[in-house]
């Protein structure tokens, strides 16, 4: 008698889906902070240190930012669910969406890619970074400054007269209003989007956030983005990116504002939704999703 034990390849399991978050976040750093570099970077660099046509506005950044939001989604959305936040992975938990066992891998995943992707801009951009602390010495700019400015390519800061008070207030209301806007986006009760435009739409909403509160801190609304980028720049620069008050606020702010927002959604419209038994919108069927609501 001839026996076989089928062994499950372990891709099919949490280690494939932690794959996928840190590919999906890989994506979106790579593609954010390469926009932020472009606009940091090669702000002076026409003719006669001319402003550079398009790259120091404000809206590159914010549109950047959405659409490398929506490229992260569209890698792997099927496999993990494409959460690429912390935040996002912490709210869906705490409306048991999501597997508590899974929120540590998944966010583990996410610092990794970010981290990952950090080392491969800062290898892209290292000529330009030298060419603008050359030209930055040569103008008379502090140091500390030009070490600030080009950190603030990988990692988010605030403005010089925003506080930590503000600085908390605009990464946790940014985070809450992505987090809850994705529970109404993949709430298939609530005129969802059709035709797998979920990333699409997020994305924009991703952008939307970055135009009307980005400009206090530069928007982290995801710990991950900002952690491990900012861990590979403490190591090149010996610590110089841990050398203030402000790293927690991402952090802590974004987990706060995700939580907040995904209450806020489920207690609100998914309540009223709740009571007026609405079913699933239309003919939507969905496989997979831009964000896995089920927890297995």
């Amino acid at each position: 008698m001839q026996s076989s034990i089928e062994r499950q390849d372990p891709l099919a399991g949490t280690l494939g889906e932690c794959l996928a978050e840190c590919m999906c976040t890989i994506i979106l750093v790579l593609v954010g902070d390469g926009v932020i570099a472009t606009f940091a970077l090669f702000t002076n660099i026409g003719l006669g240190n001319t402003a550079t046509s398009f790259a120091y506005e404000w809206i590159v950044v914010a549109l950047g930012w959405g659409l490398a939001l929506m490229l992260g989604m569209y890698v792997a959305g099927t496999v993990s669910g494409a959460h690429i936040n912390p935040a996002l992975t912490l709210g869906l938990a705490a409306r048991g969406r999501f597997p508590w066992n899974k929120v540590l891998p998944y966010w583990a995943a996410q610092v990794v890619g970010a981290f990952i992707a950090a080392v491969i801009v800062y290898l892209v951009y290292h000529g330009a970074i030298d060419h603008y602390i050359i030209s930055n010495t040569v103008s008379g700019v502090p140091l500390r400054n030009t070490l600030d400015s080009i950190g603030r390519v990988f990692y988010t800061g605030p403005q010089p007269f925003v506080g930590l008070f503000g600085a908390f207030c605009s990464e946790f209301i940014g985070t809450a209003l992505l987090v809850g806007l994705i529970f109404a986006i993949v709430d298939a009760r609530n005129q969802p989007v059709q035709g797998n435009l979920n990333p699409l739409i997020i994305g924009f909403v991703l952008t939307a956030i970055g135009l009307s509160f980005g400009l206090n801190t530069g928007f982290a609304v995801n710990p991950a983005r900002d952690f491990g980028p900012r861990l590979w720049i403490a190591m090149v620069t010996g610590g110089f990116s841990f050398a203030n008050n402000y790293w927690w606020i991402p952090i802590v702010a974004c987990l706060l504002g995700g939580v907040a927002g995904a209450f806020i959604y489920d207690f609100t419209i998914g309540r009223v939704l709740s009571a007026r038994h609405e079913g699933v919108s239309g003919d939507t069927i969905t496989r997979g999703g831009a964000v896995r609501e089920t927890a297995t």
